[in-house]
C-alpha cells in the first residue's frame, strides 16, 4: 500500500512539473513609447490570458512552442512564436493605420511595405533602448 502512495505522488509531481512553464515578462508600448495599459495576452496553446497594467507589464506561463497573441483595439495583432525558454518579451505594438491593414497590394507592394514597417520598428526599439523605456516602471 505503501509504494502504492509513494508512487502515485511521484507520479503526480512528475506531471505537475511536466506542465508547469517558465513565468515570460515583459512591457507592451506603442510606437510613441507610450505605456499601453489593457492589452490582452493569450498564450494559444494554453489558454492562457493576462492583461497589461498601467505601465505596460505583463506575466504570463509559457513552455517552448506556445505562441502568444498580443491584441488591442486600434493596433495591429502581434503573434510571436517562443522559440526557447525566456523570461523577458518587450514589445512595440503599431496602430493599424500604420501599416494599411486590408488594402489591396500586389506582392512587390507587400513586400516594400513590410521592409519599411521592420526598418521602422527597429529605429524604435533602438530609440526604447536608448531611453530605458524597458527598465522604467513607467512609460
Amino acid at each position: 500500500m505503501k509504494k502504492i502512495i509513494l508512487l502515485s505522488i511521484i507520479g503526480i509531481s512528475n506531471l505537475t512539473f511536466a506542465q508547469t512553464g517558465s513565468k515570460l515578462s515583459g512591457k507592451i508600448v506603442d510606437e510613441k513609447l507610450n505605456c499601453l495599459f489593457g492589452v490582452k495576452i493569450t498564450n494559444l496553446n494554453s489558454g492562457t490570458e493576462f492583461i497589461s497594467d498601467q505601465d505596460g507589464c505583463y506575466k504570463i506561463i509559457v513552455t517552448e512552442n506556445d505562441i502568444l497573441e498580443f491584441q488591442m483595439i486600434g493596433l495591429t495583432t502581434d503573434k510571436i512564436k517562443i522559440e526557447k525558454s525566456t523570461q523577458t518579451l518587450n514589445l512595440i505594438m503599431m496602430d493599424k493605420d500604420v501599416n494599411c491593414l486590408g488594402a489591396n497590394w500586389t506582392e512587390k507592394q507587400y513586400r516594400k511595405v513590410s521592409r519599411k514597417i521592420e526598418k521602422e520598428l527597429k529605429k524604435l526599439y533602438k530609440k526604447a533602448e536608448k531611453q530605458n523605456v524597458w527598465k522604467n516602471s513607467s512609460c
